[in-house]
């Protein structure tokens, strides 16, 4: 009895030490990779992964072309989409930047072109379009956050901008009335940031 008793003790303790011989391999692995340069690496792995940067040969030549930060239409194209190209909103909107029809026709009145409006599921088009439109915002407003707000709401920013509870310069947005457009604004505002920490400095 005492042998086997002796046995027992011996089995468990060779378990143990089987098991602690684990947790410091375990706990050592996890020390070395959340350390120094391997834990900025996991964390711009993740980053690179929740933040992607697709569609960027059309992306790079739209920011080229009409003078954008790529952060911005990134975050554009995130909030709005999510980068899937064939994206419809309830309410219409359609694409990687979420263009309305309508929106699409007015453009093109002042590009002087012709498309039909299934170009919009087209991604070079949707955000030729689209990066258009924004800088067709940024010009008129003069302000990013105004532009912004304009490409969720249209023109109604302006008739905010007359209203001191919403802007004390008549320049730009101290708050901003609709629910929607806000947390809008302040979601492409965050985006944009993430975009340019990961990628843009």
């Amino acid at each position: 009895m005492a042998k086997r008793r002796y046995k027992r003790k011996s089995h468990r303790l060779r378990n143990f030490m089987i098991f602690l011989i684990i947790i410091s391999i375990i706990g050592g692995v996890a020390f070395w990779f959340f350390s120094g340069s391997n834990l900025k690496n996991a964390q711009n792995a993740i980053g690179r992964k929740l933040y992607p940067v697709k569609y960027s040969e059309y992306v790079e030549k739209a920011a080229e072309d009409y003078g954008l930060d790529p952060a911005l239409i990134y975050a554009v194209i995130r909030t709005e989409s999510k980068f899937n190209p064939n994206c419809e909103s309830h309410a219409g909107a359609v694409g990687l930047m979420q263009m309305m029809p309508d929106s699409f026709k007015w453009v093109q009145k002042l590009r002087k072109t012709s498309l039909d409006d299934s170009e919009l599921e087209n991604p070079s088009v949707n955000i030729d379009y689209g990066c258009y439109l924004l800088k067709y915002f940024l010009k008129h407003y003069k302000d990013e956050k105004c532009a912004v707000a304009a490409y969720n709401a249209g023109f109604v920013v302006s008739d905010w901008l007359k209203n001191k509870k919403y802007s004390p310069d008549g320049k730009t947005l101290e708050n901003i009335p609709y629910k929607e457009t806000e947390k809008y604004v302040k979601k492409v505002e965050q985006t944009k940031d993430m975009y340019n920490k990961i990628y843009f400095s």
